[in-house]
């Protein structure tokens, strides 16, 4: 199952009106602009820590009954923000997940609701389901709906988190108004995973852009790895699923600190 193949069933399952979905019923807590950036920013790299209950090419991950207790030992663990797929047939989540998991009173950190995002509704969803930030995956959309995802984003108070894999797509991120760039180490047009991506991509990213590894990180040299290159945070989903101990495996990536780095 490769990205072109997930965004074309996407596109299909929003191309018509669509009633209110069940997560939709308002937001029960007020945004707190910035919250998901400010996770982020510190002199170490933050561990933004997933919940995935499945992907295409792993297979069964996590049972969706144990999310909370998971994103409960991760925020333990000094996880500074969480992950929660929003997509229901390719990875097992969906948008009443996210909430189950933003709406917990123990999950003290920002929630990112994490889906291929094809349609500015999506946003309004995100935001009605109780997360702090989207993830906008520049390499689904055309430039004037990824400018509108994440203008969008903006404008209710959610960061975005605006994922690259190419120097193309970073410039695409950065011109649409991208204030957090992630560069995806796992080609999603494969699924292969290349830990020298975040290394290329990273030196052309401006100061005051924040910036975050994602995928194939599954060791603290990991996070060494990408702190020496300036990181500000990692995204880190199946190496902590597969964990028996989460919140001891998220301490152990925490704690790096980011070294400066020339741009």
């Amino acid at each position: 199952m490769h990205l072109d193949e997930i965004i074309t069933a996407k596109r299909a399952a929003w191309s018509a009106p669509r009633a209110a979905d069940a997560a939709a019923r308002g937001r029960r807590h007020p945004v707190v602009p910035g919250s998901f950036a400010a996770a982020l920013s510190g002199p170490d790299v933050s561990v933004i820590a997933e919940i995935k209950p499945k992907s295409p090419s792993k297979g069964d991950l996590l049972d969706p009954v144990l999310a909370v207790p998971t994103a409960r030992q991760y925020v333990a663990g000094g996880a500074a923000a969480v992950s929660v797929l929003g997509d229901t047939p390719y990875f097992g989540g969906s948008p009443e997940l996210v909430r189950t998991v933003a709406e917990h009173p123990d999950i003290t950190v920002p929630v990112l609701f994490k889906d291929f995002l094809v349609d500015i509704r999506q946003v309004q969803l995100a935001h009605d389901s109780g997360a702090d930030a989207v993830l906008v995956i520049v390499r689904a959309v055309d430039d004037a709906l990824l400018r509108d995802l994440v203008q969008t984003a903006h404008g209710l108070g959610l960061g975005a988190l605006v994922e690259t894999f190419t120097q193309h797509e970073v410039d695409r991120a950065l011109t649409a108004g991208a204030r957090i760039v992630g560069i995806n180490n796992r080609d999603l047009a494969t699924f292969s995973v290349d830990l020298d991506n975040s290394a290329r991509l990273r030196r052309d990213i401006p100061r005051g852009v924040l910036t975050v590894s994602e995928s194939g990180l599954s060791g603290r040299p990991d996070i060494e790895r990408i702190a020496a290159h300036g990181f500000d945070a990692a995204l880190i989903g199946e190496s902590l699923l597969s964990s028996p101990t989460p919140a001891r495996q998220v301490r152990s990536y925490t704690g790096v600190p980011i070294l400066e780095v020339a741009s």
